[in-house]
């Protein structure tokens, strides 16, 4: 794929006449970006050349396929859909269409992206290798076989065809028809390791243990951070008994892939195995985490605190596994014991009448949701097809670790820095400010304390020669801020506005130093008020313990209503006040706020991010994952590590 890109690179730069020199210069940086697998950069240089040229769908096409590479597959077919508007003739972007459909689910519009390409190109046997994934990710096996082998026919024939062909025969349990399969693709490159990790399926499925241990251990001898093969390999040593073994790989599989809860949960499984009922409750508190709608993760961790006489822990995981399955008796007749245990007779008897009614019911109905639900509970220790390996040694950057958190407020800047490091805001012909255009940064430390002092001894000085102005207190305030000095800066910022209640920027930033002299004094109990995605946090306390009823959050807020209501277009106020909106806890403000600021500035990427966030954290994914989209396409790199976890499951 990544050949036929660069002649279409190629082709499109040859096609395109009348651009200048620095538009072809970001082009063709763009084009080597992509040839180094640097995602992050091609995007910037694509940006800036559809900034010139919007109209050009092989700008749009490029990008998508940057964004592609970063796993962003809404952002990608929101860019190769552009590109099918501007320009409907090429197959190459409907084939690229139908691959991120596929990954979103959306298999019916990809099925009619690929009907298109092969309108268009029916001879180009990549086109129904795509297809044949498509069918696969379908369980159209016998689909998928007859689209591998027409792209064979059309002389497709690299290994990989070979692979997706021998996963749908192994499906269809032509196991004999797999394996030769997959002797083809090695025989096209024996340096595959994923070759003897499918193999090595196979084995297991015709219950050669040994066969598949070796093939395993040949994929990781390749590649010692292949987790894919590690964790199946503690799949099969778990099958011939050797626990001690499997969890040593799946060890292995959680430090490179600290994300991956079927690691964590087939760990638990081993350690209950071994009798470590503490560490196996540690896993399954992390596959909580991971995926809170885990439901035999509750479950199971419900017997181990029964078992270590831990009632009321059991009885919360039990309460939330009837919850997530109402219909699940097991989980009634376990919550009747664990209520008895803890003198709960009343409740005891009606979960004990419920478990019963479960029970005649299913015994009557054996194609009842229990029964299909058992199923899907057993699924849970088996490897999807989609197996993720999150590798944090792996050089993609999305499938790095990322500190999910907030991208923090912003702050006026009075001296110079680098450009990059900062956002303007035209302030040209509004009242009351001090300047024409304002500086902010969200960075720390831009600034050196023995320049920010010298700043207040100048303002100083200029109040005491020349007496009292709002221009000067506000500046020495912000100068005091920054050295973390908030007491004077506070008693500036209150003197700015004592002589001119209209100062918009005085307002703004007393709303920002007291919001940090907050943080400062609360600093013992941030930990607690993180936002973190999948948990509500609760809201804190308005007032700090140490500090005055001058300094609330609320108090902050109504200065930065104060600032808005002199100046409706601060978009940069409308952010600030989203940010500690949701430190109050007011998730839905923050997100009306962080609206307000993009209507205002459409590339206010932090805001893209904050509001994509707070939207997951709502369990709004799609719009949460819209926005994370957004702000890699400006430039949060973040924003992807995030989408990894949350958006494409």
């Amino acid at each position: 794929m990544l050949n036929r890109l660069l002649l279409f690179c190629f082709l499109a730069l040859l096609q395109i006449h009348g651009f200048t020199q620095s538009e072809f210069n970001f082009r063709q940086s763009a084009v080597n970006m992509l040839r180094k697998g640097n995602y992050i950069e091609a995007l910037k240089y694509l940006n800036l050349v559809i900034q010139k040229e919007p109209s050009s769908p092989e700008l749009y096409f490029l990008r998508g396929y940057a964004k592609y590479g970063l796993d962003d597959f809404m952002g990608a077919e929101q860019d190769y859909s552009v590109s099918i508007e501007l320009s409907p003739y090429l197959a190459d972007v409907f084939t690229n269409r139908a691959i991120v459909r596929s990954q979103l689910q959306n298999f019916k519009g990809a099925m009619e992206d690929f009907e298109k390409a092969m309108e268009m190109d029916g001879n180009n046997g990549e086109i129904w290798a795509h297809r044949a994934r498509t069918n696969l990710y379908l369980k159209k096996h016998y689909s998928c076989i007859v689209d591998c082998n027409k792209a064979i026919l059309l002389k497709c024939q690299g290994e990989n065809v070979y692979i997706l062909k021998a996963s749908a025969e192994q499906e269809i349990k032509r196991y004999t028809e797999a394996i030769e399969d997959l002797d083809m693709a090695r025989k096209i490159n024996p340096e595959n390791g994923y070759i003897f990790s499918q193999r090595g399926l196979v084995w297991i499925e015709l219950n050669q243990v040994d066969s598949a241990i070796i093939d395993f251990s040949r994929a990781i001898a390749m590649d010692s951070a292949n987790t894919f093969a590690l964790f199946n390999r503690a799949l099969a040593r778990l099958k011939s008994s050797d626990r001690v073994a499997a969890l040593k790989d799946l060890n292995r599989v959680i430090t490179l892939s600290p994300y991956n809860s079927y690691a964590y949960y087939n760990r638990a499984i081993v350690l209950i195995g071994l009798n470590e009922k503490r560490g196996a409750i540690h896993d399954f508190n992390i596959v909580s985490k991971l995926d809170p709608k885990n439901i035999i993760s509750y479950y199971y961790r419900s017997k181990l605190k029964s078992d270590l006489k831990d009632y009321q822990g059991a009885l919360e995981d039990l309460n939330k596994t009837i919850e997530l399955l109402p219909d699940y008796t097991d989980a009634w007749y376990d919550r009747y014991e664990v209520k008895l245990k803890l003198k709960d007779q009343k409740g005891a008897m009606a979960d004990y009448k419920r478990a019963m009614e479960l029970a005649d019911k299913n015994h009557y109905n054996p194609d009842s949701l229990k029964a299909e639900r058992k199923d899907y509970l057993k699924s849970l220790v088996k490897l999807s097809g989609d197996f993720e390996e999150m590798n944090t040694l792996n050089s993609k950057l999305q499938n790095q670790t990322v500190d999910i958190q907030l991208k923090p407020p912003y702050n006026i800047l009075l001296w110079k820095t680098d450009f990059e490091k900062v956002r303007l805001y035209d302030v040209y012909k509004k009242d009351h400010y001090f300047t024409n255009i304002l500086t902010f940064t969200n960075q720390p430390g831009l600034i050196g304390d023995s320049l920010l002092r010298a700043a207040a001894v100048q303002q100083t000085r200029l109040i005491d020669s020349l007496g009292p102005n709002p221009d000067s207190y506000f500046k020495r305030a912000i100068s005091f801020a920054l050295l973390r000095n908030y007491t004077p800066a506070l008693e500036d910022f209150t003197e700015t506005l004592a002589s001119d209640s209209c100062y918009a920027a005085a307002w703004f930033s007393r709303a920002n130093a007291r919001y940090e002299l907050i943080q400062l004094i609360n600093m013992q109990d941030d930990y607690q008020h993180e936002i973190t995605i999948g948990r509500l946090g609760q809201k804190p306390q308005a007032q700090p313990l140490s500090a005055s009823l001058e300094h609330t959050y609320e108090a902050v807020i109504r200065d930065y209503d104060s600032a808005l209501k002199l100046d409706p277009g601060f978009w940069l106020a409308w952010y600030n006040r989203g940010f500690v909106n949701s430190r109050m806890g007011n998730y839905r403000e923050s997100v009306d706020d962080f609206s307000k600021a993009i209507s205002l500035q459409n590339d206010f990427a932090e805001a893209y991010y904050n509001r994509g966030l707070i939207s997951i954290l709502l369990n709004d994914n799609h719009n949460g994952c819209k926005d994370l989209s957004r702000a890699g396409e400006l430039g949060i790199p973040d924003a992807y590590k995030v989408m990894k976890r949350y958006c494409y499951k």
